[in-house]
């Protein structure tokens, strides 16, 4: 017994530095300059928790939660203290207390089945109390930071799309994946979506929605080969105010700011 708790320690342990290693260069080139002097930020799905540590160790005032894959035998002595097993709807922290939180790739998964990209008839109101609990963290000013793949753009880098014949013909539900936007088994959302879920969560009048650039988008900024040198150049050219959230933009960033 003692064997295969070993073992398992050591893979969660290895997959901890694995994930590190991938979110490091995000942390640095994309989420590090968004986030204001002194403010107390808060990772909404932090998975391992890698991303809220990497930021501790830079200085940062940096929280999280997560309601499955955090592992504390394997995180630092006291993590408890600003790591949470639990959804955002738990409240795992107190309401009103932090000026930044950021929710990365992963509100397109929320109410869908198992988390995973199957709608269900409750998607919407499970979207909807998802974000109405995020905004409530929110201390006056506060900024949350959504990222997700745009429900308009036919091209999904983030993920397949299995619920139409030609998606599972030519990737087999591989990313990236056929979007088919107009489909009601479509698991992603829209800027106009978002807009509307806060509406529906009560932040009409008191959040202030909006569209942000996405060339520095992480996955892609940090490479330096010519594809993703090239798509970076696109992105660049679809942050245009007129292009963001378009049927053209692959990518949605999305600020939801509290009055202050």
């Amino acid at each position: 017994m003692a064997i295969v708790e070993a073992h398992a320690s050591r893979e969660k342990r290895d997959s901890f530095d694995r994930e590190r290693l991938r979110i490091e260069p995000m942390l640095r080139r994309f989420l590090m300059p968004m986030i204001p002097d002194g403010a107390r930020v808060l990772s909404i799905g932090c998975g391992m928790g890698s991303d809220v540590l990497a930021l501790r160790e830079a200085g940062f005032d940096a929280n999280g939660l997560d309601p499955s894959r955090l592992s504390f035998e394997i995180l630092p002595d006291g993590a408890e203290r600003y790591l949470r097993v639990g959804a955002v709807e738990d409240r795992p922290f107190a309401d009103d207390t932090f000026d930044f939180a950021y929710s990365l790739d992963v509100i397109e998964h929320v109410g869908c089945r198992n988390f995973g990209t199957v709608v269900t008839g409750d998607t919407e109101a499970t979207r909807v109390r998802f974000l109405s609990a995020c905004m409530g963290l929110l201390a006056p000013g506060g900024e949350l930071l959504l990222t997700t793949s745009n429900r308009l753009c036919p091209l999904d880098p983030g993920h397949g799309h299995r619920y139409h014949w030609l998606g599972r013909l030519l990737r087999s539900g591989r990313k990236p994946g056929l979007s088919i936007p107009w489909s009601r088994k479509n698991f992603l959302v829209s800027y106009r979506d978002i807009k509307k879920l806060v509406e529906k969560a009560g932040g009409g009048g008191q959040f202030e929605v909006s569209c942000w650039p996405t060339a520095d988008y992480p996955g892609i900024s940090e490479r330096k080969d010519l594809l993703s040198r090239t798509v970076t150049a696109l992105l660049r050219f679809l942050d245009l105010p007129f292009l963001r959230g378009s049927p053209f933009a692959p990518i949605l960033i999305v600020k939801i700011r509290r009055q202050a």
